[in-house]
């Protein structure tokens, strides 16, 4: 694995670790709506009209970057809505990774609905501040959330003094009305089976998707093509995946590294399928189907501390919801691009000296290479056909008298085996004094790596260490004159060496939009500007017969 890899999600490791420290910058900038989330009028919680209410005022306020679809009916007829957060500026038919987050598929738990709350309404916040990350994931990813997957069963548990209802309405049990209803978590279409009696409470249905709930989501899921699923359950600081049906693991290898790689990031002691975290096996359960029927990464956070039971304290809530924003975030990146990468000077040539092609350098290929490693960690290809680079401290634009108003070719970049990939070429981002070697790639397929050379030629060799910085933009599907018009609504994936809370991180990276008032956005600019040219120059694809 990279060192690139580590050193990523070492990165996000310490921003999960931070707790109060990183939760203190979050809260600084957070609104008045946060408020509701632990002050509502259900033991600190939002009522189910409260929380719509929020939702409402989002969809008034956001409306190009929030919306909202009906997928289906509860037993009781309320209405399931599934949320779609992303920005609306459609791009040229550039697929975007989708993401579910759901909550309350049990009606007892409702630290999942705000967690779920607490995530859209600070996305919504930091893409209206133009924070780089939250404009690269809007802009990138479709995240759909579906707030009340058992709307019924919440509404029932508002009127009830112990308010322990988990399951829908359907009256199952007689005139036993506490222990009715359909535990819509056990009423999935993978590994379903008929173990418990309609009045127990894991009480599966009489079929597979029986209930209004589960058809809901049936719909909205083989409607789309999600990447990865997040469904909260509370409680114990758990997260679970699937298998849950097996007692055995029944994952591929390919797989159970992906799901290592997010329990890394969540930092819960319990993680795997159910009968690694809660000791036995379930039927019939939404990760399962997701993940078996629809190849989905799918997974069930059980957010809250054990003390906390399904209605922690009112003081517990927010620091519930902050903790897993992160966790969330990592996730949602992970179901597109999830781009890595390290840049460091070469300790040896390799075969590329011989490489005929590089005569063309100015002044010859150097003795000296840069070592270009890139990953694509994440469930879904790089957005279009190319990825741009753009690379500070690599080239002296003043050497053998070379302005900086310089073109032409400046370095040349080959993969591993000494095969030419492409040419660096100074550039300029439009309003930009920064000047950047920057070149296009193809774009990476998912769970990828490519590790190049960079040869830069000998007029243009820097003199003294080299302080290295770079940025790795996808295809925005904007044309290059269009970039320049749309800062700060660009954002692109930057790396170097940066501290964080006292540490060194080698190739730490962090975004920045290209309207951005420092030197890395200008890089950025730099970036967007070469993916955008080579996608441009590339050939349009042939017409369907």
């Amino acid at each position: 694995m990279l060192d690139a890899m580590r050193h990523r999600r070492r990165s996000w490791l310490v921003l999960a670790a931070l707790g109060s420290a990183l939760i203190s910058d979050c809260t600084a900038s957070e609104g008045s709506w946060a408020d509701i989330l632990d002050h509502g009028s259900v033991l600190g919680f939002p009522s189910y009209s409260e929380a719509n209410q929020l939702l409402e005022g989002w969809l008034d306020t956001y409306p190009d970057i929030l919306s909202k679809r009906r997928i289906g009916s509860s037993f009781e007829s309320r209405p399931i809505f599934a949320y779609v957060l992303g920005s609306h500026i459609e791009s040229t038919a550039l697929a975007r990774p989708q993401v579910l987050l759901t909550s309350l598929t049990h009606a007892r738990e409702p630290a999942g609905l705000t967690v779920l709350l607490y995530f859209l309404g600070r996305m919504l916040e930091l893409y209206a501040q133009h924070d780089a990350e939250a404009v690269y994931v809007l802009r990138s990813r479709q995240i759909f959330l579906v707030p009340f997957v058992n709307p019924d069963g919440y509404v029932a548990n508002e009127a009830r003094a112990e308010k322990m209802v988990r399951k829908n309405r359907r009256p199952t049990c007689g005139d036993d009305d506490a222990n009715g209803g359909v535990d819509l978590n056990r009423n999935f279409g993978v590994h379903w089976s008929a173990d418990f009696s309609v009045c127990n409470e894991e009480y599966q249905g009489d079929h597979p998707f029986s209930e209004p709930e589960t058809q809901a989501l049936r719909w909205l899921v083989e409607g789309n093509e999600f990447k990865a699923a997040v469904n909260f359950h509370t409680y114990g600081g758990m997260l679970t995946h699937p298998y849950n049906w097996a007692a055995i693991e029944k994952l591929s290898l390919a797989d159970q590294q992906i799901y290592t790689e997010i329990g890394d990031v969540f930092q819960w002691p319990q993680f795997g399928p159910a009968i690694q975290t809660v000791g036995y096996t379930t039927s019939g359960e939404m990760d399962d189907w997701m993940y078996g029927a629809r190849g989905i990464i799918s997974m069930s956070p059980e957010v809250g501390p054990e003390s906390g039971g399904f209605w922690p304290p009112r003081d517990e809530i927010m620091g519930i919801n902050r903790r897993n924003f992160v966790r969330m975030l990592y996730v949602v990146h992970k179901a597109g691009a999830e781009v890595e990468a390290r840049l460091v000077r070469s300790s040896s040539m390799g075969p590329v000296l011989s490489h005929g092609s590089l005569a063309a350098l100015p002044g010859s290929a150097s003795q000296e290479a840069l070592d270009l490693d890139v990953r694509n960690g994440g469930l879904s290809s790089t957005a279009g056909a190319v990825l741009g680079v753009a690379i500070a401290g690599a080239a002296a634009a003043s050497a053998s008298g070379v302005d900086g108003a310089a073109t032409g070719v400046v370095a040349a970049v080959v993969n591993q085996t000494g095969s030419h990939v492409a040419w660096a070429r100074w550039h300029r981002a439009s309003g930009s004094a920064t000047l950047a070697l920057a070149f296009a790639l193809p774009a990476m397929a998912r769970r990828s790596r490519e590790t190049l050379r960079v040869l830069v030629g000998r007029s243009f060799l820097p003199v003294g260490a080299l302080d290295l910085r770079f940025c790795i933009a996808e295809d925005s599907g904007s044309a290059v004159g269009e970039i320049d018009n749309m800062r700060p609504r660009v954002a692109c994936q930057c790396f170097g060496d940066r501290p964080l809370e006292g540490e060194q991180l080698q190739n730490a990276s962090w975004f920045r939009a290209a309207g951005d008032a420092d030197g890395f956005s200008a890089l950025c600019a730099a970036a967007l500007e070469v993916a955008a040219a080579a996608a441009a120059a590339m050939p349009a694809p042939a017409p369907a017969l």
